[in-house]
């Protein structure tokens, strides 16, 4: 079986090279590994880093491919190229700043040996800055889900991860269901992931360390003062897209309160980079006119905890926020909500 790895390069010469050698590590006589590197314009030495390293490649499970963008597109498009590009069974994005783990690779196709028709295998990651893993609540045993109302419940307690990268992802799967991410987003893995997740029929999380996350300091999310309007834009456009899409078991509509409280959550991050940094008069009626739109959601579905929650994102309430024993209140009114529904 061959795998797709797709790997979008745009001003990561720091990191790049550590990127495409622990690709070349993965080398196996298990399986075939195509390597679709995108070149997004990047402006610095990033691509001439990419072709040094595999042109001291001698081996032969690894075929790469690079793809140059005329200009600069975006991780989205970037990663789009890569989908229409890729012949391989599995998909298996990674960002150019972070690394696989010796053995990643065979460690999860070693479970496709047992799970045979799953669809998306995740792999556990560690960020290096905080020192967390992101499958740690799911203990140290695989773990297998076919319950579609199980992997609703982990999407809206936050407790599966929201990125496109460290996954397993049958291709078939992608573009049978036209899966690209939205151009010209931030934050685009997280409508991509919930499309995912939403379709899916199985997951399997694994224990073992696959992914090497690095928080590039250099990233656009760790400049929010000058993409403030851009990120406040993107967590709307994220809150909209999730609106429209309530999770449907068997032909019926479900998780009305923990699907709308998900969407608030992306509305509360906008609302905090607003109050910081705040945003263009456009995004600014977008924002509230957005919040309005979901407390009437709530009253016409005569949710009384719902109303109260979201009565959180409007002054003088949301003054409160500010303090830490109310921001802890209002978390706990969030799990409370999640609970009774």
């Amino acid at each position: 079986m061959t795998i797709s790895v797709i790997i979008p390069v745009y001003n990561v010469e720091k990191y790049v090279r550590r990127s495409i050698e622990s690709v070349l590590a993965q080398e196996s006589a298990d399986f075939n590994i195509e390597c679709l590197i995108i070149d997004d314009c990047s402006p610095d030495d990033s691509m001439s880093i990419v072709r040094d390293t595999i042109d001291n490649y001698k081996g032969t499970c690894i075929l790469f491919h690079i793809i140059r963008h005329e200009k600069n597109m975006g991780l989205s498009a970037a990663r789009n190229s890569g989908i229409a590009a890729a012949t391989g069974d599995f998909l298996f994005f990674i960002d150019s700043d972070d690394c696989l783990f010796e053995n990643a690779f065979s460690t999860l196709v070693s479970y496709l040996k047992v799970h045979h028709s799953v669809d998306v295998i995740l792999g556990n990651s560690l960020c290096l800055e905080q020192n967390s893993y992101a499958n740690a609540p799911f203990g140290n045993a695989p773990v297998l889900i076919e319950d579609k109302r199980k992997i609703f419940e982990l999407v809206f307690n936050r407790q599966i991860n929201r990125n496109a990268w460290n996954k397993l992802i049958r291709r078939s799967f992608v573009t049978e269901n036209n899966m690209l991410f939205d151009v010209g987003l931030l934050y685009e893995d997280v409508t991509w992931t919930y499309n995912l997740y939403s379709r899916v029929s199985s997951i399997l999380i694994t224990p073992e360390i696959t992914y090497l996350y690095e928080n590039n300091p250099n990233s656009i999310l760790h400049t929010p003062a000058e993409r403030s309007n851009l990120m406040i834009g993107s967590l709307l456009f994220i809150a909209d897209s999730l609106l429209k899409h309530q999770p449907v078991i068997h032909g019926e509509k479900t998780f009305f309160a923990a699907h709308r409280l998900f969407v608030g959550h992306w509305v509360l991050k906008a609302l905090d980079l607003y109050d910081k940094y705040g945003a263009s008069a456009d995004t600014t009626t977008y924002l509230h006119s957005f919040r309005r739109i979901l407390m009437k959601d709530a009253i016409c579905h005569v949710h009384p905890l719902l109303v109260l929650y979201f009565l959180t994102l409007f002054p003088p309430i949301r003054l409160f926020l500010k303090c830490r024993l109310f921001r802890r209140c209002h978390y706990l009114l969030n799990r409370i909500i999640n609970k009774l529904s």
